[in-house]
């Protein structure tokens, strides 16, 4: 009788002794994973802590207001948000008229805020063209009431006593009124004239 009931003892403590020794391995895991996916004191937990922070401090991105005008479909004052590219403006405006220089505008740029997008047509480009040839056609020339000895003597035929004297007139008579009134000039006839006429302005 003794010896069964230590036999039943003996067993009743292995069998308390497994149960709670899983139970507390197994509790101990647990509670670790849940620690660590919760951000507690686990590395796993602090790398998702510092996600979250991260995105609370992101900024939102603002508005900003494009004037789109020219050859588009519908011209105004557009909202779009921070950072969008000049393709975006013109798809809102309706996109390109049909006699749009596409080309005109790099599409992939960044809008700014109060920016001015304008689309010019082909008849607008080829003006604008031929205006900018004139200008850099006339920046060319030598004005002779302000052009210095060196800048004078650039023009064809005229060499330093020339350009010496050109100076000298415009110095005693004041400003030239006319590129004809070189030819008032000591040594510059209507034959020099001609040559050069094409080369100076006042």
């Amino acid at each position: 009788m003794n010896r069964k009931l230590k036999i039943v003892a003996v067993s009743a403590v292995l069998l308390i002794s497994a149960v709670f020794g899983v139970s507390g391995l197994s509790g101990g895991k647990d509670e670790l994973l849940y620690e660590d996916a919760e951000g507690l004191p686990g590395e796993t937990g602090a790398a998702f802590e510092d996600v979250r922070i991260k995105e609370d401090e992101a900024e939102p991105l603002r508005d900003i207001y494009v004037h789109v005008c020219g050859a588009v479909a519908r011209e105004g004052v557009y909202k779009l948000p921070e950072g969008s590219r000049v393709f975006e403006a013109v798809e809102m405006a309706g996109g390109f008229a049909e006699d749009a220089v596409k080309e005109y505008l790099n599409l992939a740029s960044v809008l700014s805020d109060g920016m001015k997008l304008y689309v010019p047509t082909d008849e607008e480009l080829s003006e604008l063209s031929v205006i900018n040839s004139a200008e850099e056609s006339t920046s060319s020339l030598i004005n002779i009431n302000t052009a210095s000895r060196e800048q004078l003597m650039s023009i064809t035929g005229i060499g330093e006593t020339r350009a010496l004297a050109i100076i000298e007139y415009r110095e005693k008579n004041g400003a030239f009124s006319a590129i004809e009134d070189i030819m008032k000039v000591d040594g510059i006839k209507q034959g020099m004239f001609d040559k050069i006429k094409d080369q100076i302005t006042v």
